[in-house]
């Protein structure tokens, strides 16, 4: 039996994204004439159809999505980003966004008036996360949804035990032989796995990798505070990675405080780029976790789900991340 095309497969015929293509084929949206010609030709040429329930539910759509964002984060760059990047997405389609306050009851997520959802960092046991998981209605989250929690219609995922370990390494490479690693104290799966990560890379490169757990976000005399007994507990410590957004210039501001040179004495990584790293001295190096272009996908795949339906190898996406170098690392000694 032959297998049914799926939007993607429109999608690249047509040479265009999966949002445009959505768009284009429900007749919405900022798409050109020629474009959306093409993709229906694409789609005449592989014989899409569209799900039958999919396309009964957009004619009735209310034109909104709900957000859902992790507890007590939503101050944090990260998330701003991400909720810019799905907007611009959604704004696309002319959907407008709905975010989704913590105080709402479990049991009152049926009679909210959107058509589907969109969750980054799921937490693991979160009522309403469950709640919404559970609603009937398209969820696309970014990065995957813990163990035990509902799986949702797609997701967005990175690689961040692989960003963790580049991390490690690059500070190895340069030196580094006593490395602390702040972390949130939060269940979700890119803790899971970049601390997953730190730890196979600590195991296999025979490097000493302290974990500090953060039940919350310190203010900047409690970084003081913990930055200087790190270095009392531990004198050779000499790089430190920040997996807590917000933290970083903190603690590079708690190192300069101490006397303590960056990145002489101690090198600094942050495991979550934002605007403020590139600009303090010296400059910090950073993982980018990419959240406006995160925040796109998942706004996109929403849309695509809603307008015709992800195709079952659509359901998982992958976002490459990118590290930045800068000034807090000390420079590679060259291989002789």
């Amino acid at each position: 039996m032959k297998q049914r095309a799926t939007l993607q497969q429109v999608a690249d015929l047509a040479q265009v994204s999966l949002g445009t293509a959505s768009r284009a084929l429900a007749g919405r949206g900022r798409v050109s004439e020629a474009t959306r010609t093409r993709v229906r030709e694409a789609a005449a040429s592989l014989s899409f159809s569209p799900h039958t329930a999919a396309s009964n539910f957009r004619k009735s759509r209310a034109g909104s999505v709900g957000l859902w964002l992790p507890p007590q984060v939503r101050f944090m760059d990260y998330y701003m980003n991400f909720t810019f990047g799905l907007s611009e997405a959604l704004g696309e389609d002319e959907v407008s966004l709905s975010l989704i306050p913590h105080s709402l009851r479990p049991d009152s997520v049926d009679r909210l008036h959107v058509d589907g959802f969109v969750m980054s960092d799921v937490v693991a046991g979160d009522p309403l996360a469950r709640a919404i998981l559970e609603s009937g209605k398209p969820v696309i989250t970014s990065e995957l949804v813990p163990d035990g929690m509902p799986a949702p219609t797609g997701s967005v995922v990175t690689d961040q035990a692989a960003a963790m370990r580049e991390s490690l390494d690059r500070l190895h490479r340069a030196g580094a032989s006593s490395i602390v690693l702040l972390a949130p104290d939060i269940a979700q799966s890119w803790v899971d796995a970049a601390r997953a990560g730190a730890a196979a890379w600590a195991r296999d490169a025979s490097v000493r990798l302290e974990v500090i757990t953060l039940a919350e976000v310190p203010t900047a005399a409690g970084i003081h505070t913990l930055i200087a007994r790190v270095l009392s507990t531990n004198e050779d410590v000499d790089a430190i990675v920040c997996a807590v957004d917000g933290i970083a210039v903190g603690v590079l501001t708690a190192l300069h405080d101490l006397g303590v040179a960056v990145p002489d004495r101690v090198q600094l990584v942050s495991h979550v780029d934002s605007a403020a790293m590139p600009v303090v001295l010296p400059p910090i190096a950073a993982v980018d976790l990419r959240p406006r272009e995160a925040g796109m996908l998942t706004g996109r795949m929403l849309l695509a789900e809603l307008d015709g339906g992800l195709g079952q190898d659509e359901r998982v996406q992958t976002l490459a991340l990118e590290f930045h170098e800068r000034a807090s690392l000390r420079p590679v000694a060259a291989e002789a």
